[in-house]
């Protein structure tokens, strides 16, 4: 660590200690307005969220229930330190900092996802739907002990309702603007006093946000679960889960491009955002996932062994738009065409100690598959000359992992964690010539290279608590995410696994009878061969003796670089029946030296996707109504500017990179009867009616958020 990053964490450790020692005193009595538990599984086992030292937030699935939330993405959206930059097939998560700019189909992901504890790899994931849901967890920095590869930016869980002892069924009904109509419903049912049975089922569709009907929806979900337990220190847990999106994905928009005319299209009024040029199609995406999981649990008396294989097909049938507005107007392109399918399979083996135990430990192991195979031919400008067919990336993945947290007195404990991975990757691919010239003809036949990886990833940390309602902590943690091949490139270009080191230091607080919250973490990241993804508009022809170029997209790795950041969080509960929140970010990202010439512009320069400064304000108030209570919660969201893409040699130089500062407001509307048997509520969501830009596109497009959107959820319980 620099001398000023030792500083900087040695101030806040001395600041949140002196706050925390000013209020530390016995508890007072229980208030009934006091801020609710949060039980959370993020470390593989149960605990509360403010005697976890890691930074993380938690949000319930009924809150999200009452905002209108149905995918993942409108969750991150909300959550401190997270972006979210669009993908042609879905999008990436950055988590301070520290994502993946290009499309998981050739670089994986640098925050991992996790539905009901199945790893996702898949951009398509950030934007699937939520429903019968118990909560999701964010973790934020480097998860490389417990999560492993690819979690260099940290987790996000998923965690779907389990099946109950008793009956219980229900149904969530949703209308909105844009025609949205959305109904989810559940049924829990006991089949005696081992095994019970859960069932919940998800319809929506809705028109497009695009003039074009870009980003309909049509989804059709559905998941089982059953639990079985035949005694006491047994229970199996098998969940078939199933979705299905026939919607028209995330379309594209011609960027303004300042001191010049509009580059690849015709369109020129930029004040209707959603408003697309006529002859600019939507594309068609099909996307669907498959998964099949086993958890077994075993409770052995010194610890309790859990189990869990899984494995899931997903598949993507994709016309895209990005290439359409080359034509001269009034005339459309016909949509290039690639389809993705890919089977995972997973297993993970853990024994940890029981839940009580003073010495919280677990260890465990890991393996993971991936076989996978596209056809067809993604677009690309100039018409190339070659095309790439039966493209396959297979990919394994074993790691061994262990993790344990020592109590050195009533207050003071110690955490050591390591995790050794083994990666392998192959790229296979056929390359055959589409020219005219004299090469016509020629076909490599299938090819094949591949390269392995390994690494050690480690916590250190240690956390005392300074009252019974505040404890502090410091740790160093390190993530690692594997390299691969520039599969978009031809032929392919190899690149290093990434890996980072992360300094933290932090607090969590109640004061005030639990009625304040207070939490609070320092960051400072070293990291080595960042993967960073750059378009080449040049790049020779791969075909022997083709004297054409042609568009090629690399990843390569930026030299040693560093973020460093805060985040606070605080929730005030003013009233029983009215609190407060309010969320600061601060974040200093920043590229190291990249030994491509073409990249030596961002040397130094911010990482994208990464404003330096963002806040959250949040308001919640309940007043009783006749038998019921009415709610009324809201908040506003403000963002710095920030680089967006990596692209500098465009129309307009680097304004047409950047995001302006902005402002995002969500409003909802509740009530509910004190029966707690049904309730209705109204949400809306960006009230200012602006669209941010996620990513801009080689082509001179660029992806936008949503429109104002607007909605009613009726929920019934039996």
């Amino acid at each position: 660590m620099t001398r000023h990053a030792t500083s900087r964490l040695s101030a806040l450790a001395a600041a949140i200690s002196a706050a925390c020692g000013a209020h530390a005193q016995t508890a007072p009595a229980p208030d009934k307005g006091a801020i609710q538990e949060v039980v959370i599984t993020a470390e593989r086992r149960v605990s509360n969220i403010q005697k976890t030292a890691i930074s993380i937030t938690a949000i319930s699935g009924e809150e999200l229930r009452e905002k209108g939330q149905t995918t993942v993405g409108d969750v991150l959206a909300d959550t401190p330190a997270v972006q979210i930059q669009g993908s042609p097939q879905g999008g990436q998560v950055f988590i301070r900092g520290v994502g993946a700019n290009g499309d998981s189909n050739w670089v994986d992901p640098a925050v991992a996802i996790n539905l009901d504890g199945v790893y996702s790899g898949r951009a398509e994931r950030v934007f699937s739907s939520m429903y019968d849901l118990d909560r999701v967890e964010v973790l934020r920095g480097p998860q490389g002990t417990l999560y492993g590869r690819n979690a260099t930016g940290g987790s996000v869980n998923v965690i779907t309702r389990n099946p109950g002892a008793s009956f219980d069924a229900g149904v969530n009904a949703q209308l909105g603007n844009f025609d949205l109509r959305h109904v989810d419903g559940y049924v829990n049912v006991p089949a005696g006093d081992m095994l019970s049975f859960r069932v919940a089922l998800m319809r929506e569709k809705r028109d497009g946000y695009f003039s074009n009907d870009g980003r309909a929806s049509d989804l059709t979900a559905g998941r089982i679960k059953a639990l079985l337990k035949p005694s006491k220190t047994l229970s199996v847990l098998a969940t078939y889960d199933d979705f299905d999106s026939k919607g028209t994905g995330m379309t594209s928009v011609p960027r303004y491009f300042v001191g010049g005319p509009p580059f690849f299209n015709w369109r020129t009024d930029y004040s209707k955002p959603w408003e697309v040029d006529p002859q600019h199609p939507a594309d068609t995406q099909r996307t669907r996932f498959k998964t099949f999981s086993l958890q077994a649990d075993w409770d052995l008396g010194f610890g309790v062994l859990t189990v869990q294989p899984a494995q899931t097909q997903s598949s993507r049938y994709v016309e895209t738009d990005l290439v359409a507005g080359i034509a001269a107007p009034g005339s459309a392109l016909p949509l290039p065409a690639s389809t993705w399918e890919e089977t995972q399979k997973t297993l993970e083996v853990r024994l940890a100690s029981p839940a009580a135990a003073p010495t919280r430990w677990v260890v465990g192991a890991y393996g993971f598959r991936s076989d996978n195979v596209q056809t067809g031919s993604p677009p690309s400008f100039p018409p190339p000359t070659f095309e790439g067919y039966n493209t396959q990336v297979p990919a394994e993945s074993k790691a061994l992992f262990g993790q344990v947290t020592v109590p050195l007195s009533d207050t003071l404990r110690l955490t050591g964690g390591l995790r050794y991975t083994q990666d392998a990757k192959t790229y296979k691919y056929g390359l055959r010539s589409t020219s005219v010239s004299t090469v016509v003809g020629y076909d490599s036949g299938m090819r094949s290279v591949d390269s392995s990886y390994s690494a050690v990833t480690y916590k250190l940390g240690a956390e005392i608590d300074i009252s019974r309602d505040s404890m502090f902590y410091a740790q160093v943690a390190s993530g690692y995410k594997a390299g691969g091949f520039s599969t978009t490139a031809l032929p392919p270009l190899a690149y290093d696994p990434e890996k980072l080191t992360a300094f933290e230091v932090g607090s969590k607080n109640r004061f005030m009878n639990n009625r304040l919250q207070v939490n609070g973490e320092l960051y400072l990241y070293r990291y080595n061969n960042y993967h960073v993804q750059y378009a080449d508009f040049a790049a020779p022809s791969p075909v022997p003796g083709d004297p054409a170029t042609a568009f090629m997209q690399y990843v390569v790795n930026a030299g040693a670089g560093k973020n460093s950041g805060l985040e606070l969080e605080a929730r005030y509960r003013v009233l029983a029946d009215t609190e407060l929140r309010a969320a600061v970010t601060y974040a200093h990202a920043r590229y190291g030296d990249f030994s491509t010439p073409a990249l030596s512009y961002l040397n130094g320069s911010p990482v994208a996707s990464t404003p330096e400064w963002t806040a959250t304000l949040g308001l919640q108030h309940s007043l009783s109504l006749g038998s019921g209570a009415v709610t009324f919660g809201g908040q506003i969201r403000f963002s710095d500017g920030y680089r967006v893409t990596l692209e500098s040699n465009l129309p307009g130089g680097d304004y047409n990179n950047q995001q302006a500062a902005f402002h995002k407001t969500d409003l909802r509307l509740a009530y509910a009867p004190d029966s707690d048997k049904w309730s209705v509520s109204l949400w809306a969501r960006n009230l200012e009616n602006k669209a941010q830009t996620t990513q801009v596109l080689p082509f001179g497009r660029t992806q936008i958020t949503d429109p104002r959107t607007f909605g009613l959820n009726l929920s019934y319980k039996l």
